[in-house]
């Protein structure tokens, strides 16, 4: 399925049995030849344990934007994905690059008061209380 610039292959397997994959369970993987695709990619992916996800992004054209993302079961699949795909050869002078990928997150404070210095935002709130006045 195509969505918003990326293909997408997946989401539970069949015959999964557990809870859905958690932190760093996704690895990123660049350095994907413009001509490679998922009939490459999936079953090289797959072969170091069950694709939860494959995510290959894509141009308005058709065209692989040189980067994906395949996400496992759990953290463990994904490190022997990293330790075992880093580096794989897909051609002349073309290795992929396996890293562990890192989601966006965004924490947004509001009302705040002005008083507030940055040490403050840096701690761990003891209560949930704490900046308000």
């Amino acid at each position: 399925t195509q969505v918003n610039g990326q293909r997408k292959y997946g989401g539970p397997p069949e015959v999964w049995d557990g809870p859905p994959p958690g932190a760093r369970c996704e690895v990123f993987i660049s350095q994907i030849p413009r001509d490679v695709y998922e009939d490459l990619l999936i079953p090289l992916f797959s072969s170091v344990g069950a694709l939860w996800e494959f995510r290959l992004m894509m141009n308005f054209s058709g065209q692989n934007r040189g980067f994906a993302y395949a996400k496992y079961g759990t953290a463990a699949i994904a490190n022997d994905a990293i330790h075992l795909l880093h580096g794989y050869p897909l051609g002349p002078g073309a290795r992929l690059s396996v890293r562990c990928s890192i989601e966006k997150r965004h924490l947004c404070i509001q009302n705040l008061p002005a008083s507030t210095r940055q040490e403050e935002l840096l701690q761990v709130p003891s209560s949930p209380n704490r900046f308000k006045s």
